[in-house]
């Protein structure tokens, strides 16, 4: 009888699957084929433009002949009409992965839309909640002040200052969906927060492919020059034909904030295409910025690692492999994949493996990392960040530039662009001192004269 009791006492072991993520052009395609090769594994795709249909180049989508007979999922299945976002992926990506254990396979998660490595968490809430509770007054309120974020921003700094100061002040859709949860359940959304499990519904070890920005950035830019030498110009032609065919023109701005005409390779041509493709100039424009918005956003990909997958996982099961050198793949890349992966496989010590590689070891906050492990809810963390002003940068509206997070600050103030500013500020000071001085100059001159 006591050891039945003790069996059934024991922890469910959760079981395990592997993401490989990092900036776009490291090489994650690569090595999760790699893993999936040698591991029994199936790939599920988590890159939100990858989903979509007919689009390959544009998205980046590794070729069939390099993927070594390994299935895809997630993939290549949605109409350049419909859009995506995380519930559905955290669906379908939960289902895909029990229908993989199932078949003894192991589920590799890679792709760049890291945000959607949320459908692994039991941290999630559900902004999806019945509107049977709402007054006539909130639902009026958020009817007429849906796209104001400034009143949204103000209404919910009344009802939930916790939860506000977690989000950026300009964020409509957080600021909004955060009301509709107060309203639908008259309880703050941080009490929310705060009330969930935080942890992980599987076993997960986290492979971070990682190459130096100074290296990075010059790959970006032959990926993009080498994206048209494959064809990319006939499908940024084709998603033209089908963006006139669905009216996207309509309303444009808030259209093409979803679904495939966010994709980064279509609407940085819309002026060559709209220019009925004649402009040679406007077509290196739109290349040019097309190289800019790829470099930005692994740049963003990268922060995203740091500032909130990390916290989240309080840095646990997480190593970073080098691919800043593509020649060292196989040692540094491969190799120590395989290793590490056969270890958390097997349940031995992963421990024994440095998370960093000696030559990225400042990659990794240890300091920071340390204090992660003695915070018992992560989501705390995240709602502690306040607000900060900065009142000599502006937004894109015109108003005094808004940092969460002290260390966002931190970052903001050494920044060029924060630096240029004041550069500026005090040029236009000295100016309007030397022209006031000439305005008096003269009027002194001028009352000699009289």
């Amino acid at each position: 009888m006591f050891r039945r009791l003790s069996t059934l006492m024991e922890p469910v072991k959760k079981e395990k699957i592997v993401v490989i993520l990092g900036s776009t052009a490291t090489g994650k395609s690569d090595l999760s084929i790699q893993l999936a090769t040698h591991f029994n594994g199936e790939i599920i795709n988590s890159d939100s433009m990858q989903l979509y249909k007919n689009v390959d180049i544009v998205t980046n989508k590794h070729p069939i002949e390099e993927r070594n007979n390994i299935p895809h999922h997630l993939m290549d299945f949605l109409p350049l009409s419909e859009s995506y976002n995380l519930s559905l992926f955290e669906k379908d990506c939960n289902q895909k992965i029990k229908e993989l254990l199932g078949n003894s396979k192991l589920p590799i998660i890679v792709g760049g839309t890291h945000y959607y490595l949320q459908a692994l968490f039991n941290k999630t809430i559900s902004e999806e909640y019945s509107r049977d509770l709402w007054t006539e007054k909130e639902r009026n309120f958020l009817k007429e002040n849906q796209f104001n974020t400034q009143v949204l921003y103000d209404e919910l700094t009344k009802v939930d200052p916790v939860i506000a100061s977690k989000w950026h002040p300009n964020d409509q859709t957080k600021l909004y969906n955060m009301l509709k949860i107060y309203y639908s359940t008259k309880e703050k959304p941080s009490d929310i927060y705060l009330s969930q499990e935080f942890s992980m519904k599987y076993d997960v070890l986290f492979l971070w492919v990682y190459s130096k920005p100074e290296i990075l950035n010059k790959r970006l830019d032959n990926r993009v020059d080498g994206m048209f030498d494959k064809g990319a110009l006939e499908e940024v032609k084709y998603l033209y034909e089908k963006f006139k065919e669905y009216n996207i023109g309509e309303n444009r701005e808030e259209k093409m904030k979803s679904g495939i005409w966010q994709v980064i390779g279509f609407k940085e041509f819309l002026p060559w295409l709209e220019d009925d493709c004649q402009d040679q100039k406007k077509f290196d424009q739109g290349k040019e910025v097309m190289k800019i918005k790829t470099r930005q956003y692994a740049k963003s990909q990268i922060k995203w690692i740091k500032n909130t997958l990390v916290p989240d996982i309080k840095g646990k099961n997480l190593f970073v492999l080098n691919a800043s050198d593509l020649n060292e793949w196989k040692g540094k890349v491969e190799n120590r994949a395989i290793d590490i992966t056969q270890n958390f496989l097997k349940d031995l010590d992963i421990d024994k493996f440095e998370q960093t590689p000696e030559e990225l070891s400042d990659l990794l906050d240890k300091t920071k990392l340390e204090k992660f492990q003695s915070v018992k809810n992560p989501i705390e963390l995240k709602l502690n960040l306040a607000p900060f002003t900065c009142d000599n940068c502006t937004d894109k509206k015109g108003k005094p530039l808004v940092i969460i997070g002290q260390e966002k600050f931190k970052e903001h103030l050494n920044s060029n662009k924060h630096k240029h500013v004041l550069q500026y500020i005090a040029k236009k000071r000295k100016f309007e001192e030397w022209k006031k001085q000439q305005e008096e100059k003269e009027k002194e001159e001028g009352n000699v004269d009289i």
